[in-house]
């Protein structure tokens, strides 16, 4: 070493410094060109594994576990031998040793992020697996795929010194660090020593800035936060998300045309899930209609079939484990159930739309609330970019967001619980949908906004004529906002009336339960809670589901099932005739009571 070769010079003279810049040019461009071939042929493999799930998943997997047997030098040794020594060859060599591993994040990833409540609304837009992988599954993994890039880089700096030393990366007289380590050992070992630190130097700090890269990077991202919640599928059965399969014997398997003007109607509708025990009922013969312009209540305990009826409607129910037995589902006419999936993406968004109930996680975090509306117009109408953007403004300032131009370039992170579920109502309503489904939309709000929320779906259904299916658990919400009241009790409709008349005189004993426990009398009695819980699906009672847990039960109740049968004018009750009286004649009573003897 000296003034003029501050770390010396190899066996043939060559200053080291120099030739350890030189040689940063092909140590450092080898694993960027690795880990940007290992994304190429990884992210495809993962997101198609990931979503699709099923055969497809098992097939991938085990291809991606073969490579993964290997050990990674010993493979790329191998690829080399075949491809012949030389840096290109060295990065595909490299690149197909890092594929699998890499397959298997982005799989992982993929899996983690499906089970988001943004992609089923996502879904329920109608946007196709394609989309969906590419737009919202994607981008929530990218910071995952960063970290992990900065880490594969650094062992693929250490392969790529592992292979010029063993002379089958980059050729002479090309200056690399693992070809300088080769040469120092080999021809300076005992003469200057020295010379074999400076290449392992760089080698090393180079990995440490890299393993800091991406421990910087983890902290940036935040990814040290607990996986999504993610729906438990039984063992042995597998499948892809997709369109909720249906059992085509008990099912119309042509659209029937229906006489009536209703928008929606259900006609019998059944829900199975599979389990280990074998299939479950979860919905049994639900019937519903809605009118246009009729906001319909849908209520009942947690666990009473409530979610699973309106997923089932729009076929987003995740097939397996559930699968749609029996029954048809007619909007306009049409049986959404014979529907194949190409047809029901474009029904999906476009005539039918869903609010659900946590907006936050319902819309993406990673793009701005303005562009996931847009991107609805887009799809269903065929809309330019500009065209979309200012529809997705115009609803904005619809649903009573103020300053709708610049809330819409903002992040649904950076707008309150009410804004964010405006904005759920705005993309619902933008392609102009015949049936909207909210599913418990004001259950994370306080009471102001949940009147805001309220009165914004009540004057879209008056102005729009649009049919609103609520789905809900709070009776309160019921009697402000809804015109008719459907209530079910372990996957069947015990009661189905106008709201008033259920608010009044309920006619099943479950109905004057739930209205017990949610309201305070004037006579100061407080809320009674109903006893008991909504039995299992496997323990079904084998007369009226209600039966252990009703203040009316007789015998009949518990040996013989209960039809839903008409009561009074288009009011349906499943109790017996003697039970109706009863609590009929003491409903009434109570409500004299309650308004001072005047009804």
């Amino acid at each position: 070493m000296s003034a003029n070769n501050w770390l010396g010079t190899d066996y043939l003279g060559r200053d080291i410094f120099a030739r350890i810049i030189a040689g940063a040019s092909v140590s450092l461009w080898v694993p960027a060109a690795v880990v940007g071939l290992s994304l190429v042929g990884a992210i495809p493999i993962g997101l198609i594994a990931g979503y699709r799930g099923g055969r497809t998943d098992q097939i991938l997997m085990r291809l991606v576990d073969s490579g993964l047997s290997f050990p990674p030098l010993v493979m790329a040794m191998a690829v080399v031998a075949v491809l012949g020594a030389g840096e290109e060859d060295a990065v595909i060599a490299l690149a197909v040793v890092f594929t699998p591993a890499l397959a298997r994040l982005v799989r992982g990833q993929t899996v983690a992020v499906r089970a988001e409540s943004f992609v089923e609304a996502s879904r329920s837009l109608g946007s196709s697996s394609t989309f969906i992988s590419l737009r919202r599954v994607l981008p929530n993994i990218m910071s995952v795929l960063v970290v992990q890039a900065t880490l594969i880089m650094s062992t693929t700096l250490i392969a790529e010194a592992g292979l010029s030393f063993l002379g089958l990366g980059a050729q002479p007289p090309a200056a690399t660090w693992g070809s300088m380590l080769q040469q120092a050992y080999s021809y300076s070992l005992f003469v200057q020593p020295w010379s074999l630190f400076w290449p392992g130097a760089a080698i090393a700090l180079t990995v440490l800035a890299f393993n800091s890269l991406g421990d910087a990077f983890t902290s940036a991202f935040g990814l040290v936060r607990p996986s999504p919640s993610q729906r438990r599928r039984p063992r042995g059965i597998r499948g892809r998300r997709g369109l909720t399969a249906v059992e085509r014997g008990g099912v119309a398997s042509e659209a029937v045309a229906s006489p009536t003007t209703a928008c929606l109607e259900v006609r019998d509708l059944s829900v199975s899930v599979a389990v280990e025990a074998g299939q479950l009922t979860v919905v049994d013969g639900v019937s519903l209609t809605i009118e246009p312009g009729e906001i319909l209540g849908l209520v009942g305990e947690s666990g009473s079939g409530k979610t699973v009826t309106s997923m089932a409607v729009m076929r987003l129910l995740p097939s397996p484990p559930f699968v749609i037995t029996g029954g048809s589902v007619l909007l306009d006419g049409r049986d959404l159930l014979s529907m194949e999936l190409g047809e029901m993406r474009k029904v999906r968004g476009s005539d039918i739309a869903m609010v659900f109930q946590d907006p936050m996680s319902s819309l993406n975090p990673a793009q701005t609330v303005g562009a996931q509306i847009s991107e609805a117009i887009r799809l269903h109408r065929g809309a330019s970019r500009r065209e979309a953007w200012q529809r997705a403004v115009d609803l904005l300032d619809r649903v009573g967001i103020p300053d709708a131009a610049k809330r819409a370039r903002s992040y649904p992170h950076q707008l309150s619980g009410g804004m964010r579920q405006r904005v759920m109502i705005a993309m619902a309503l933008s392609c102009g949908p015949r049936l909207i489904i909210a599913d418990e939309p004001t259950t994370a709000l306080d009471v102001t906004v949940q009147a805001q929320v309220m009165q914004l779906l009540r004057d879209l259904a008056r102005e729009e004529n649009v049919a609103v299916l609520f789905v809900t658990h709070d009776l309160a919400v019921v009697s402000e906002l809804c015109d008719r009241v459907v209530v079910m009790y372990a996957g069947q409709i015990v009661e189905s009336a106008s709201t008033a008349d259920v608010f009044v005189a309920p006619r099943h004993p479950y109905t004057e339960g739930l209205i017990g426990a949610s309201r305070h009398s004037s006579d100061g009695r407080r809320p009674q809670a109903i006893l008991g819980q909504v039995p299992q699906l496997d323990n079904m009672p084998r007369g009226c589901r209600f039966a252990p847990r009703c203040q009316y039960v007789e015998a009949a109740c518990v040996s013989t099932p209960q039809v839903l049968a008409p009561v009074a004018d288009e009011a349906l009750s499943r109790a017996l005739e003697k039970q109706d009286q009863q609590q009929l004649s003491r409903c009434r009573r109570e409500h004299d009571l309650e308004l001072g003897g005047v009804r």
